[in-house]
């Protein structure tokens, strides 16, 4: 038989530990929001919001999907219409359609100048995302990262991630050594059984993927460019610079290779508008306190288990697990 003491001792040990950890979490965040305040401060002849949009890589739920769309939307609401905001994004990723709609529902709330701040990481859609910017703020850590899209397969029970070009390549591959073999009058058999393991439909899908982040990407660029008086022609070649050099899977090799401010300048300028913050700046010094916040926050047990995304102004804070 259970002594009802020494169960009454446990509950009441388990209810000290979970009103520790609210009280860690409530200081947390305030300090937080005071950074945030801070941040928005610093320059007083251009006030500017800031929205914290925080993933965390070690939560299997930390993707960029649809049902961030609602958080964010009342996170913004709360603010309502500014007239510049700042976006900090730390994701490895996740649905192109809900980044599309992330930079659409910021612009709309934005009336001036949208800017999209990287401290770490903003990979695949998260690069999406900060090609909706009007400028994108990077420190010397920070990077984005390769905007082709992938394709969840399993390998020898092993779930992976291929590009959506690498099904499309190896399909162009094999029609071009089935042509090659036929022009030189050789046996092409082999060839054409693995040409024939290719799904057309599947690799029109990836053709689909390829051509929607590439559209995604270059109709803000263009958009930008021809409201600072650049011809449409023109911008459209810009922005297709910038896209060409970001899903070129052959240059990049893989998704997760690092895209850095040096190779944005290189690559990208002036389609792109890219703000380099010096680690001795003030402005960098803050923005990283308050990633790095935001990062150790995320790890701490929330409900049992790290949380996926933090998303916070000055006003708002919204944990999702």
């Amino acid at each position: 038989m259970a002594d009802p003491q020494n169960k009454q001792q446990r509950l009441q040990a388990h209810l000290t530990r979970v009103l520790q950890e609210m009280q860690q979490a409530q200081q947390g965040t305030k300090s937080r929001q005071d950074l945030i305040r801070q941040i928005e401060n610093l320059d007083a002849a251009k006030p500017r919001r800031l929205l914290l949009y925080i993933a965390n890589p070690g939560n299997p739920a930390s993707a960029v999907n649809a049902g961030d769309t609602v958080p964010l939307g009342d996170a913004l609401a709360a603010m309502g219409k500014v007239e510049n905001l700042d976006l900090v994004v730390h994701t490895f990723g996740g649905s192109g359609e809900t980044a599309e709609k992330i930079v659409e529902m910021c612009r709309n709330h934005c009336q001036g100048e949208f800017r999209v701040v990287v401290p770490n990481m903003a990979k695949s859609a998260g690069t999406l995302i900060a090609l909706g910017a009007d400028r994108i703020v990077m420190g010397y850590c920070s990077e984005l990262g390769p905007i082709d899209p992938q394709i969840p397969i399993v390998v020898g029970n092993t779930p992976q991630h291929v590009s959506a070009w690498t099904f499309i390549h190896t399909r162009d591959v094999l029609v071009e050594e089935v042509n090659d073999a036929s022009a030189k009058k050789q046996n092409a058999s082999a060839y054409l059984q693995q040409l024939a393991a290719v799904d057309p439909v599947f690799v029109t899908h990836c053709e689909q993927l390829m051509t929607f982040a590439k559209q995604v990407g270059s109709k803000w660029i263009v958009c930008r460019l021809k409201g600072k008086g650049v011809n449409a022609k023109q911008a459209g070649r810009q922005a297709a610079t910038v896209v060409k050099f970001l899903s070129n899977v052959e240059a990049h090799i893989t998704h997760g290779r690092l895209i850095s401010v040096a190779e944005l300048k290189k690559h990208c300028e002036p389609a792109l508008s890219v703000v380099e913050l010096q680690e001795s700046e003030p402005h960098w010094q803050l923005l990283w306190e308050l990633y790095v916040r935001s990062e150790v926050f995320l790890k701490m047990a929330h409900q049992g288990k790290p949380a996926a995304k933090l998303i916070e102004t000055g006003d708002v804070s919204i944990i999702l697990n």
